[in-house]
């Protein structure tokens, strides 16, 4: 007998490990936030897109403001955060194009 609806695709990423913190001002105090341990690898690049697309946003304000050299700085963090968003986004293309295969 055939399902009627298949199952969802598994992700072939993985999930997040536990007692990832982050937030510790640089040890002043212990971490305020942490990544939920075994979050969907694909649910954490999307909100890891997020987050660079709003870094990318408030760098491209910095650029437009700046005067040399401080200019140069925020362009160098321009070039970062675009290498950043290209990798995520084919980490999430590669990943969907092996669930469609698979």
């Amino acid at each position: 007998m055939k399902k009627i609806v298949p199952d969802p695709p598994v992700s072939t990423l993985g999930q997040t490990v536990p007692h990832t913190h982050f937030g510790s001002c640089n040890g002043a105090h212990p971490p305020v936030f942490s990544v939920h341990p075994a979050a969907d690898i694909d649910d954490a690049l999307v909100h890891l897109s997020a987050a660079l697309t709003s870094a990318f946003e408030t760098n491209a304000q910095l650029c437009e403001m700046l005067e040399r050299p401080l200019a140069n700085l925020a362009w160098s963090t321009w070039q970062s955060l675009e290498i950043c968003q290209a990798l995520i986004e084919a980490l999430r293309n590669g990943d969907a194009l092996a669930q469609a295969q698979g």
